[in-house]
């Protein structure tokens, strides 16, 4: 009760205050932009290893991919053989000369002009695969829809974790979907792809092809993907700030060496 009194005071005195005072117009700091990469290496054949560079926008800017063009990118394999990525369009960087190999330690290496930025990721050596995908009913504010659950085989032994991707119609949905095995290690899993959220062209209806991709991935990637997560659901448990990254020397963003498995589905 106080602190609705409290809040209905305040605006209040705003209020009182704005009707006797000039307007005032406040302006905002931006913070420093900041470069974003996003590097990928799969053990997919004919997948090519992937480097995204970009920057921060300021918040009143447009959130469309502007990439940063004339990186020098590149990876090297368990500390011998060394990959130079190219720039395939702008800011994406890419390069089919090798598979990743669970097991296996990638070491990328970014420069932009004088600054230079590096990740080290080892891909994990359990090769999990996503068994099925069926669909389910669930029920959140008072209706139902549609949602995928995939089931996979933990291995026991924690320390592993997993990131899932789900197309509609071959169309990604936007929902952030990681989890470990802090609480499932060496069970199968069976946990939906709740997404409440959902738009409407991510809810999912009958004779609709659903695709989830499953990434085993390393447990800093997983830190990356869990604080996004936190931030962009608004956590309560959570101080808003810019996702945990694996990237040394300033940037922000992910580099993640990972295996998939797939598996497609016509919704019934």
């Amino acid at each position: 009760m106080y602190n609705k009194l409290f809040s209905v005071f305040g605006l209040a005195s705003v209020l009182f205050l704005i009707s006797c005072e000039k307007v005032i117009d406040v302006q905002l700091n931006e913070a420093d932009k900041k470069y974003v990469i996003e590097g990928t290496v799969s053990n997919i054949a004919g997948s090519p290893a992937e480097v995204r560079i970009s920057q921060t926008k300021a918040f009143n800017e447009n959130s469309n991919f502007t990439g940063i063009t004339g990186a020098v990118v590149t990876i090297q394999l368990n500390n011998s053989t060394t990959y130079t990525l190219s720039e395939t369009a702008a800011g994406i960087y890419k390069s089919s000369a090798f598979t990743g190999i669970p097991g296996n330690t990638y070491s990328l290496k970014v420069k932009i002009g004088t600054a230079e930025f590096t990740s080290v990721c080892t891909m994990p050596l359990q090769l999990v695969l996503l068994d099925t995908v069926t669909v389910d009913n669930f029920a959140f504010g008072g209706s139902s829809s549609k949602i995928l659950v995939p089931s996979y085989q933990d291995p026991a032994g924690k320390g592993n974790s997993y990131r899932f991707i789900q197309y509609n119609n071959a169309i990604q949905v936007k929902q952030v979907f990681v989890y470990n095995d802090d609480l499932s290690d060496g069970l199968r899993s069976t946990r939906p792809l709740a997404n409440p959220g959902a738009t409407s062209n991510e809810e999912l209806k009958a004779g609709d092809i659903a695709r989830v991709d499953m990434f085993c991935i390393a447990p800093e990637v997983y830190k990356y993907w869990y604080s996004l997560d936190q931030a962009a659901t608004g956590s309560s448990s959570a101080t808003p700030a810019n996702p945990v990254t694996n990237i040394v020397g300033g940037a922000l963003g992910y580099f993640s060496a990972h295996s998939v498995s797939s598996k497609t589905i016509r919704v019934p």
